[in-house]
């Protein structure tokens, strides 16, 4: 199994809107809908953004179809003048529009629930989806989607709202694109790596995995390395799973992407101790990282004596003292229980403001391998 020979059934999404062209929002409908679809074992291969016009809309819509054999398209589903997105696709299925009147009356009550008796006839545009297409209710909005093929093609159109949005992924598009046997890596794994270099890593995984019938991927997010596995042969797949979790062992954080900050908020939240934290280092971005509803009564950020077990921070000098031309900085974490106390000095790198978000997360971890000691 290689990169090339995983590009059957190719999948590409389309958002489409001014604000994502502009720059006025963060387009994570693509971004989430394409981490459902790999991990359900799909191929995406593209993304691509178009502004609120019918032809550019159409145009970016044929482009992708050249080369691909799903289609997701976001947005422009809404009841105003821009809202264009049904007709692109009408144009490309070469088929009308056809009012749905059973949408219609789902809009009407919806409306009518939220104090608009008579619904603006501008909504009504929301009822028009093209012919023999199936429709996807929308339970969180007025913007129902639908789905339809064209040729061997699926094509599935969902409003923008994250909300409305992503539901219908996993109630309709995935259940869909399964059937249509889209679904084609039978074995994926991933693991989530702290004070690794992703250089590093990558020659050291690339080389181990050379043997086997699998795929190696990364996906940098500072401070940490996502490391991937995908294969269909089962038998390599868990030789080198094996192999892989031994060599990463003193990097590894957690499988799958929980950072050291979510797996101690979920410590914490599950603890029947508290702890007492004393943070000169940080600024208070380690408090606001752990601070929820949750984790409140289990954590103490005060300088007081108490006798809870407690974790004393210190360091972080070349940011906070604006240091220019350092390449790295020093963190002192002084951990102290009834049964013994112990001082960790650690040497770590400094990008900037950066340094702060690596600290939290190196922090995190200690206090988590604190926390077992604890328990044992």
């Amino acid at each position: 199994m290689t990169r090339e020979t995983q590009t059957h059934h190719k999948i590409a999404i389309l958002a489409t809107g001014d604000e994502i062209c502009h720059g006025d929002i963060t387009n994570s409908n693509s971004q989430e809908i394409a981490h459902r679809l790999v991990k359900h074992g799909m191929e995406v291969r593209m993304h691509m953004v178009s502004p609120d016009t019918v032809n550019e809309i159409e145009n970016a819509m044929h482009f992708l179809l050249q080369s691909h054999d799903a289609l997701i398209i976001t947005g422009g589903l809404g009841p105003t003048s821009d809202d264009l997105t049904r007709y692109a696709l009408s144009k490309v299925l070469d088929r009308p529009l056809v009012f749905n009147e059973t949408c219609w009356q789902d809009i009407c009550e919806r409306l009518k629930r939220f104090g608009y008796p008579t619904p603006p006839e501008s909504n009504r545009q929301q009822a028009l989806f093209p012919e023999q297409t199936t429709v996807i209710p929308n339970p969180n909005g007025t913007a129902s989607g639908c789905y339809a093929q064209k040729g061997e093609q699926w094509l599935f159109m969902l409003p923008g709202p994250p909300n409305e949005c992503l539901p219908m992924v996993d109630s309709v598009v995935l259940p869909v694109l399964k059937a249509a046997h889209f679904q084609h890596i039978s074995y994926h794994k991933s693991w989530l790596l702290f004070g690794v270099s992703e250089g590093k890593i990558a020659e050291e995984m690339d080389l181990l995995a050379k043997p086997y019938d699998c795929v190696t991927g990364y996906r940098l997010f500072y401070p940490y390395l996502e490391f991937k596995l995908h294969s269909n042969n089962e038998r390599d797949f868990a030789t080198l799973v094996t192999l892989v979790e031994k060599h990463i062992q003193p990097y590894l954080i957690s499988d799958g992407q929980q950072t050291a900050s979510s797996l101690l908020r979920q410590q914490l939240a599950e603890a029947t101790t508290s702890l007492q934290i004393v943070d000169y280092a940080t600024g208070g971005a380690l408090e606001a990282a752990l601070t929820t509803p949750d984790t409140l009564t289990r954590l103490h950020f005060t300088k007081e004596k108490t006798q809870l077990p407690r974790i004393e921070i210190e360091g972080l000098a070349a940011f906070w003292q604006a240091e220019r031309d350092v390449t790295q900085t020093n963190l002192t974490m002084t951990l102290t229980d009834k049964e013994h106390e112990e001082k960790k000095e650690v040497t770590i790198p400094f990008r900037g403001k950066r340094v702060i978000q690596y600290a939290v997360e190196l922090i995190s971890a200690t206090i988590c391998d604190f926390l077992s000691t604890m328990k044992r």
